[in-house]
């Protein structure tokens, strides 16, 4: 008897050992949910009302939801503000225009100061044009992949 309960111990093992490895990744608040989203969860440690305002120096944390992702992607949040820096009459959102006066890229769960301690914006002062994108980041076969999976859209801050 004892031989045969070994015997099932070690099948229940090594069928539960499988379907961990079979389990997709998950990430972002424990959530598996199809589409993904981020907002805002909080501004200097108080809730974040449902139309939030922001200024350079606030603490923000938000609150994500992850789609399902493969094992080798993970999750991180991207926060990127603009000024019209170079004084064209226009504000160039792409990451590596010459208007982006702060970004920071971390996990989801981080809290990210506006400006952080040394930026653009935190010398020039004044407002800016900010957006938080969730990102789906990973590497396979060598290769960097990324992907935005939900944004906040832009606001004033």
């Amino acid at each position: 008897m004892h031989k045969g309960l070994g015997t099932y111990t070690a099948a229940v093992v090594a069928i539960l050992a499988a379907a961990a490895f079979a389990v997709p990744a998950f990430a972002g608040n424990g959530n598996r949910s199809t589409t993904s989203s981020i907002s805002f969860a909080s501004i200097d440690g108080a809730a974040a009302p449902l139309s939030p305002t922001t200024k350079l120096g606030d603490s923000v944390k938000f609150a994500t939801t992850v789609q399902s992702l493969a094992g080798w992607q993970y999750p991180m949040v991207a926060v990127s503000c603009y000024q019209d820096v170079n004084g064209d009459g226009r504000l160039d959102t792409s990451i590596t225009g010459p208007d982006v006066v702060y970004t920071q890229l971390d996990k989801p769960s981080a809290t990210f100061m506006l400006g952080g301690y040394s930026s653009t914006w935190s010398d020039n002062g004044g407002t800016a044009t900010c957006r938080a994108d969730l990102y789906s980041y990973g590497f396979k076969s060598g290769v960097e992949y990324s992907q935005v999976l939900a944004t906040t859209g832009t606001w004033q801050s």
